[in-house]
C-alpha cells in the first residue's frame, strides 16, 4: 500500500511540474506574439517617377525643409528657414527643379529637387515646393533694330526660365560685334531681368536670348568702325620735294557721304588736313572733284617750316590752395624770369625747343629733361614761397579739341605753341604757413578734390543741409566721406560737410546693423520652429536673465531630456549641437527686443512665437 501511495505521489508530482512547464511555455509564446504584434513597422520610401519634366521649375513655399533623404536616419540639406529664405527670394539661383517624385509608406509625398545653382539637392514634401511660372510677357524696345553691348552672352533659353539654361558658345570667334540685331520677342524672368531673342541681320543663324541691358539702338564703337573702314576713302600722301617717295598711307573719313556714296572735293580737302595734323607735313595739293566712298587719292605734301620755340613760349602760372575750394591760379612773372635764366647746349635746345610746322609737340621729351623732379624747372624758392611742378594740371590745361566730332582731344603742335603759349602750373607753398597744400597729386585725388569742392558749394547753398549733396553728388553720407578721405582736403568748409556726413553714416550704420540683427534674429526663431515641425526638439523658450544673458530651454526629443544653453556674451554667439549655430546678432536682437517689452521668456512653437502673456511677439522684432 505504501508502494501504491508512493507511484501516486511521484505521478502527481510529475502530471503538476509538467502542467507548469506547459503553463510558462505557453505564457512565453503569448507574450512573444504580444511583443512581435505591437513592434513598429519600418517606413519605406519608393520612387513612382524617375523621369519628371525637368523644364518644369518650383519655388519654395518656406513651409519644410529639404533632407539628405525622405525616410530612417536623415539629416537637413536646407532648413526651413532656409526655405523660407528662397520662397521670398527673386534670385535665379534660389528655383528649384524637380527630377524625381515618390511616396513613402505612410502616403507621405516628396520631390527630390535640385536647386538653380545646384547647391541644394534633397528630397522635399511636396507641399515644400510649388510649381511656378518664371516668365512673363514684356514689352519690346520701341525700335526693335539695334546693336548688342555684349555678343558673348547668348543663351538658349532666358537665363532663369528654366534649369540647365545655358550659353551658346557656337559664336565665339565670330566678328559679330558689328553687326545689327532684331529683337523678335521679349520675356521678363523672375528676377525682373527683361531678356530679348534677338538674331543677327547680317546672319540669320545667329540668335538667341541675351539681357536686355545689353541690347541699344545706339550705334557700337565697333559698328562705327566697320561703317567707317566701309565709308573710307583711301590716301596716299607723295613728298613734295620727291614725287617718287611715299610718305605714308591713310583711311580717311571725310564728313557729309552723300545718298549716292560719295563725298565733295570740298569735305575730302578739309579732312586730308586734318589728317596731317601732328605729322609735321603741311600744304597738300588740292583735290578737285567728288570722291566715292572707296575710293583712292593721292596728294603732294611739304615738310612744315622749322619751327624755334622759347622759354618765353612757356608761361608759368602758380596755382595756390591747390583742390580747396578757394583755389586760384595766378600768372607768375617772378616764375618767368627764373626760366628765362634756363642755361641748354645747343643740342639740347634743339631737341627740346625746335620742330616743325603741323608737327606734335614732344612734350614727354620736353617733361622729363625739364620739369621731372632734380631738373631745372620742376621747383623754385623765391622768397618764403616755394613752386613745385603739378603735371596734372599742366597736361590738362595744354589739351587742344579734336575736329572731329569725337570729343576727343589731341597734344599741341610746334606752330601752335609758337603762336600763343604752353602753359605750366605749379603748386606754391609759402614756408610762412605750412598749413596749405604742396606738390603733385595723383590722377584719383585730383578728381576727387574736384568732387568734394563741388559737393561743399551744394551743401553751403543747400543752407547745410546733407540732402544737397548725398541726392545730388553722392549715393551716402558714407560716399561722401570716403571722398574726403580721398581728396585729403581739411578746411572749415570741408570739415563742416565732414561732421555732418560722420554723423548721418553713423545713423546709417546703426539702421544697418540693426536690420542685420533683426533678420538673423528672424532666421534663428524660423530655425527653432523647424527643429520643432521636425520633431528635433519640442518645448523651446528663450529667457532673459539680464546682463547681456540669454538662455534656450528645450526638450531634446531623442533622449526626453531638458537641456538649456547659455549665451552669456551676446558680441561671441553660441553653437549648439542640437539647436545648430546662434549668432551674436541673433542674441543681440532677440535681447533688445524683450529688454525694450520687458518680456522676461518667449515660447517658439512649430507656428507663432508668444510671450508669457499669450501675447505674439512681433516677427519683425519692431520695438
Amino acid at each position: 500500500m505504501q508502494s501504491s501511495l508512493k507511484k501516486s505521489l511521484y505521478l502527481g508530482l510529475a502530471a503538476l511540474s509538467f502542467a507548469s512547464v506547459a503553463s510558462v511555455t505557453a505564457n512565453a509564446s503569448n507574450a512573444n506574439a504580444a511583443k512581435k504584434h505591437h513592434a513598429a513597422k519600418k517606413v519605406t520610401y519608393k520612387t513612382t517617377n524617375k523621369d519628371l519634366d525637368q523644364t518644369v521649375t518650383f519655388k519654395a513655399t518656406g513651409k519644410n525643409a529639404v533632407y539628405n533623404k525622405a525616410v530612417g536616419k536623415r539629416s537637413v540639406v536646407a532648413s526651413k528657414a532656409d526655405m523660407a529664405s528662397k520662397a521670398n527670394s527673386k534670385d535665379v539661383k534660389d528655383l528649384f527643379m524637380a527630377y524625381q517624385e515618390g511616396v513613402t509608406s505612410k502616403g507621405v509625398h516628396y520631390y527630390k529637387v535640385v536647386s538653380f545653382d545646384k547647391k541644394v539637392r534633397g528630397f522635399v514634401y511636396n507641399k515644400g515646393v510649388a510649381k511656378t511660372n518664371t516668365t512673363v510677357a514684356a514689352d519690346k524696345p520701341s525700335n526693335t533694330t539695334g546693336y548688342l553691348q555684349n555678343t558673348n552672352r547668348f543663351f538658349n533659353k532666358a537665363y532663369g526660365s528654366q534649369f540647365k539654361t545655358s550659353l551658346k558658345n557656337d559664336y565665339k570667334g565670330m566678328n559679330i560685334a558689328a553687326d545689327q540685331f532684331t529683337v523678335s520677342d521679349a520675356v521678363k524672368v523672375n528676377n525682373d531681368q527683361t531678356y530679348y531673342y534677338v538674331t543677327d541681320k547680317n546672319n540669320q543663324l545667329i540668335n538667341g536670348w541675351v539681357n536686355s541691358v545689353y541690347f541699344s539702338n545706339n550705334i557700337t564703337d565697333a559698328a562705327k568702325n566697320a561703317t567707317n573702314s566701309a565709308n573710307a576713302i583711301h590716301v596716299k600722301y607723295v613728298d613734295n620735294a620727291n614725287l617718287g617717295s611715299v610718305l605714308m598711307e591713310k583711311n580717311i573719313n571725310p564728313a557729309n557721304l552723300s545718298s549716292t556714296g560719295t563725298y565733295s572735293n570740298t569735305d575730302v580737302n578739309n579732312a586730308i588736313s586734318n589728317s596731317l595734323i601732328g605729322t609735321g607735313f603741311v600744304n597738300p595739293s588740292p583735290v578737285s572733284t567728288s570722291v566715292a566712298k572707296g575710293g583712292d587719292v593721292t596728294v603732294t605734301v611739304s615738310k612744315g617750316a622749322t619751327q624755334y620755340l622759347s622759354t618765353n613760349n612757356f608761361v608759368p602760372f602758380s596755382v595756390s590752395n591747390v583742390g580747396n575750394v578757394d583755389q586760384s591760379t595766378d600768372k607768375n612773372s617772378d616764375l618767368s624770369n627764373k626760366m628765362s635764366t634756363l642755361q641748354l647746349s645747343s643740342d639740347q635746345w634743339k631737341s627740346l625747343f625746335q620742330g616743325n610746322q603741323n608737327q606734335t609737340f614732344n612734350f614727354n621729351n620736353f617733361e622729363a629733361s625739364l620739369l621731372a623732379p632734380g631738373k631745372a624747372w620742376n621747383q623754385f624758392t623765391i622768397g618764403t614761397k616755394t613752386y613745385t611742378y603739378n603735371a596734372n594740371f599742366t597736361r590738362d590745361s595744354n589739351k587742344v579739341s579734336l575736329n572731329d566730332g569725337t570729343n576727343g582731344k589731341r597734344d599741341m603742335t610746334y606752330d601752335e605753341i609758337a603762336k600763343g603759349n604752353f602753359n605750366i602750373y605749379y603748386d606754391v607753398k609759402d614756408n610762412a604757413n605750412t598749413s596749405t597744400n604742396n606738390g603733385d597729386m595723383s590722377n584719383s585725388q585730383y578728381q576727387a578734390q574736384q568732387r568734394v569742392n563741388a559737393a561743399v558749394n551744394d551743401f553751403n547753398n543747400g543752407n547745410k543741409q546733407l540732402s544737397s549733396v548725398v541726392t545730388k553728388d553722392y549715393s551716402s553720407a558714407q560716399a561722401v566721406l570716403d571722398d574726403i578721405a580721398a581728396s585729403k582736403l581739411n578746411n572749415s568748409d570741408v570739415n563742416a560737410l565732414k561732421d555732418v556726413a560722420q554723423a548721418q553714416a553713423t545713423k546709417d550704420q546703426a539702421a544697418k546693423d540693426q536690420a542685420a540683427n533683426k533678420q538673423a534674429a528672424k532666421d534663428l526663431i524660423s530655425t527653432l520652429q523647424s527643429k520643432v515641425n521636425d520633431n528635433t526638439v519640442k518645448d523651446v523658450n528663450i529667457q532673459n536673465h539680464g546682463n547681456n544673458k540669454l538662455e534656450l530651454h528645450y526638450t531634446n526629443v531623442n533622449n526626453n531630456t531638458e537641456n538649456k544653453t547659455s549665451v552669456d556674451d551676446i558680441t561671441s554667439g553660441y553653437k549648439s549641437s542640437v539647436l545648430g549655430e546662434i549668432s551674436s546678432n541673433a542674441s543681440k536682437a532677440i535681447l533688445d527686443y524683450m529688454s525694450h517689452y520687458n518680456i522676461n521668456q518667449i515660447n517658439v512653437t512649430g507656428n507663432t512665437v508668444k510671450d508669457l502673456k499669450g501675447n505674439t511677439v512681433d516677427s519683425n522684432f519692431n520695438f
